[in-house]
């Protein structure tokens, strides 16, 4: 099967390193990982071989399989190898390669590859579905079940990678399942087009060069539209919206910060920078974004609101930091932040300006229909024979899997705290925590007495043998564990 595959892929044209990569993996090398037992089921892990179901497949795995094993890192000996799950439509392969999933989420990872043109690039993003488990029996007097009867899914993918030379990109999806749904063993992916004409923006830039000169401004000009009002409507419908009074902040002279004056690169992107930052003539604080070409903000179908966001405070209730209005301007936008004056200088240096959210660049939409169905295998949590009380409230249920904890409580608060498993070893390993919630229920049920239900979650930060196990911490309690 080497000679085969040797002649095949030379055909192809893939690098030297890679091929040899390939065929020491398929001969059995180091890389390989050894089976672990999902759920009953043996599971190979992540052997490239078992990704190659032709040879023109083959030439995308070295890439491919690379950036998989950096991503799962630590957890890669416990992930599943999905075999057989493939689609492709429009001259696009899309081909799920592996799994990692306990009861608690599930972690999936696919390749999406051009395999007629060079239509795909970093910014490919998936229009569709991940849907997998399904809806518990409800529990006999608990009202945290009543709404919940579908199986958990999500069209959030998340690009890992993307390699030019086999124009394949690397994509995850996580399902997360709670105390309402529950893993099944099946999985479908349903994907109805994708697109590289969207960008995600995550980056922040100092503010501590700003000064309290005023900067050269100009007239807002009658093209220049007002594209993001936040304090002029309130809830999330801005169909419904109405003055609520805070009109009269915005200064009587309307103006916009004059391009590069303060020119700053925002880290990780050359679609947008900063052009100037600063106050203006209105005395307000302004950011100005430079848009490179064929840039353009994102903007809410039904609305028109944009949903390129920016933020110089982490607070909810820091509002003079907050309040902006984000105005069109030629090649970019204008950030107005109409309560911050001269006198905020010192504050203002302080922070950053993070520029978080959606926006338009050229690229191709591809439309089209993908759907495989594959098996999900996943980690069974163990639940523990201990139950008692924890910093005062009463722990009613715990679990433990490979991957993470579930506890059920009466605690009528949150549980911002980690988590830490202690090994028959004396070792620890950390666990952050996940989801979590708590509801006074004997209010929802009107009855006289408070009673709380809570439900918390605590991910891993590596894996665990939960037979390995003494117990775990939470703050000063230890729960035993064998």
């Amino acid at each position: 099967m080497k000679e085969e595959y040797r002649r095949e892929m030379e055909q192809l044209g893939p690098r030297p390193e890679e091929l040899e990569r390939l065929y020491r993996v398929m001969e059995g090398g180091a890389e390989m990982k050894k089976t672990k037992r999902l759920g009953g089921k043996a599971a190979a892990v992540l052997v490239c071989a078992a990704l190659m179901v032709t040879a023109a497949a083959a030439a995308t795995v070295p890439a491919v399989w690379e950036a998989l094993q950096d991503r799962l890192g630590a957890f890669a000996p416990y992930a599943q190898t999905i075999e057989g799950a493939a689609c492709a439509d429009q001259g696009v392969e899309v081909r799920v390669l592996s799994a990692i999933s306990d009861d608690l989420e599930a972690w999936v990872y696919l390749s999406v590859r051009d395999v007629e043109e060079d239509r795909l690039n970093e910014f490919l993003t998936l229009d569709g579905k991940l849907t997998a488990g399904e809806a518990k029996e409800p529990e006999e007097g608990s009202v945290l079940w009543m709404w919940f009867t579908e199986p958990f899914s999500t069209s959030r993918f998340e690009l890992v990678s993307y390699d030019a030379e086999t124009k394949t990109a690397l994509l995850s999806a996580r399902v997360s399942y709670d105390a309402w749904t529950q893993p099944n063993g099946a999985a479908r992916l349903d994907i109805s087009g994708m697109t590289t004409q969207k960008g995600r923006m995550r980056g922040s830039v100092s503010c501590a060069s700003v000064t309290g000169a005023e900067l050269k401004s100009l007239p807002a000009g009658e093209n220049d539209k007002v594209i993001y009002k936040l304090y002029h409507r309130r809830g999330t419908d801005p169909k419904y919206a109405y003055d609520d009074g805070t009109d009269y902040f915005l200064p009587d002279e309307q103006v916009v910060l004059a391009p590069g004056q303060t020119p700053m690169d925002i880290e990780g992107t050359e679609d947008m920078r900063i052009s100037s930052m600063g106050f203006a003539s209105d005395g307000c604080f302004h950011i100005r974004l430079e848009l490179a070409q064929g840039i353009a903000p994102e903007l809410d179908e039904d609305y028109g609101v944009s949903r390129l966001y920016i933020s110089l405070s982490d607070s909810h209730w820091d509002s003079a930091y907050r309040l902006y209005q984000e105005r069109l301007v030629e090649g970019g936008i204008d950030i107005l932040f109409p309560l911050l004056k001269a006198e905020n200088l010192e504050g203002i240096q302080s922070r950053e300006a993070g520029i978080f959210g959606g926006y338009t660049r050229p690229g191709t939409d591809i439309e089209g229909s993908w759907s495989t169905e594959f098996e999900l295998d996943y980690y069974p949590s163990a639940v523990l024979d201990w139950t008692g009380e924890l910093d005062g409230w009463q722990v009613e249920r715990v679990t433990v899997s490979p991957l993470s904890v579930t506890m059920k409580s009466n605690a009528s608060g949150g549980l911002d705290i980690p988590l830490y498993a202690v090994k028959k070893d004396g070792s620890t390993v950390a666990a952050q925590l996940g989801r979590s919630g708590y509801n006074n229920v004997g209010a929802m049920r009107r009855e006289k007495e408070e009673k709380w239900e809570a439900y918390a979650t605590w991910k891993f930060e590596e894996p665990v043998e939960v037979e390995d196990l003494v117990s775990l911490r939470l703050g000063d309690g230890v729960i035993p564990v064998n």
